[in-house]
């Protein structure tokens, strides 16, 4: 079964991609017919197999047509695993949208496209980023009509703080194409199913301490994160998929942000927090830094010394509640249910 649309690229563009591929030892057709089938699945194979202790999934048994809201740690790896636990389970890959940030060259792009990417500058303003919903959200309901799954993130850009939550526009842009202009979060009824994975570590926390101190990304940032996410260490993975969410009874009083944080409380109960998770928010709720586990402050340090031009002449504190930050999960409503 051909999960891709036809693809098409100069052989000589592919040829990076390729050697890269080589290089992990895989076996794989030199020239991909079919690019999620041929190469991105089993180089995702290969991920878990050398970057993880393995991957638990819980998927729905119902695999409706409709969108899935994942939580954000890594926009690369998040929707590429959740596809391959789909296609482990004899289901059809998702479209996924990602910001054109990601895919500055145009092979590149094409490469993501063939992957079933979907598109969005966030650079845009005004009238400009309007027309850019009203076209996407087009695009999203045209594949859910005709029987297909779209994977988002729940927010732009990766959670540097640590709090996995939905933005309340991100849903508002793509109920357009379903009226909820006019009816508000009912036009979504039933198209909405949450995602959380949890990684037990993240291979970026290096890069994403360094952004949340400088308080912006460099130009290359994006393609070492990719990268990054990857390649490195990430644990224990797990992920969660929950039932679709009835917003038949949401009216336009409890709003865009009532509904966000509906999914923020069902995503806060999918999978359990990693134990790096669980310590950095006692310790940044109540207990302090001094209380994390021995590992997680040798692996803030080990940062510090790697990334000495930005991290060099942080306090051991300061560098403690960045690394807290990046570690925490779940929701800040999630943080005062649990207590």
């Amino acid at each position: 079964m051909r999960t891709t649309p036809d693809f098409s690229i100069d052989h000589e563009q592919l040829s990076p991609v390729r050697k890269f591929l080589d290089k992990r030892g895989l076996d794989l057709p030199p020239i991909p017919v079919d690019m999620q089938e041929d190469w991105s699945l089993p180089f995702m194979r290969w991920v878990v197999d050398h970057t993880t202790d393995g991957m638990e999934c819980r998927l729905q048994q119902d695999d409706h047509p409709g969108i899935v809201i994942g939580t954000h740690r890594d926009i690369v790896c998040d929707p590429a695993l959740y596809n391959l636990a789909r296609v482990e389970a004899g289901r059809p890959t998702t479209h996924i949208v990602l910001g054109s940030n990601l895919a500055r060259q145009d092979w590149v792009r094409r490469i993501m496209e063939a992957n079933k990417a979907l598109f969005i500058d966030r650079s845009l303003t005004g009238k400009a980023a309007l027309k850019q919903q009203i076209r996407l959200s087009k695009e999203v309901a045209s594949i859910v009509r005709n029987g297909g799954h779209v994977w988002i993130a729940q927010a732009p850009g990766r959670a540097k703080n640590g709090w996995d939550e939905t933005h309340s526009g991100l849903l508002r842009m793509l109920a357009l194409d379903w009226g909820g202009e006019e009816i508000g979060p009912a036009a979504l009824d039933g198209l909405l199913r949450p995602l959380a994975i949890r990684y037990a570590y993240n291979p970026c926390d290096g890069l994403l301490i360094e952004e949340k101190i400088r308080g912006s990304k460099k130009e290359q940032d994006d393609e070492r994160s990719m990268l990054m996410g990857l390649e490195g260490w990430k644990g224990k993975i797990r992920m969660s998929e929950g039932q679709a969410i009835s917003t038949e009874h949401m009216d336009k009083e409890a709003g865009w942000n009532g509904l966000a944080k509906e999914i923020d409380r069902q995503m806060d109960r999918l999978v359990e927090f990693s134990s790096w998770a669980v310590a950095a928010r006692s310790a940044l709720h109540e207990a302090g830094t001094a209380s994390l586990p021995m590992g997680m402050q040798e692996r803030a340090r080990s940062l510090q010394e790697a990334h000495q031009d930005t991290l060099g002449t942080l306090s051991e504190d300061s560098l403690f509640r960045h690394m807290c930050e990046v570690y925490r999960e779940g929701s800040r409503q999630g943080l005062v249910t649990s207590d």
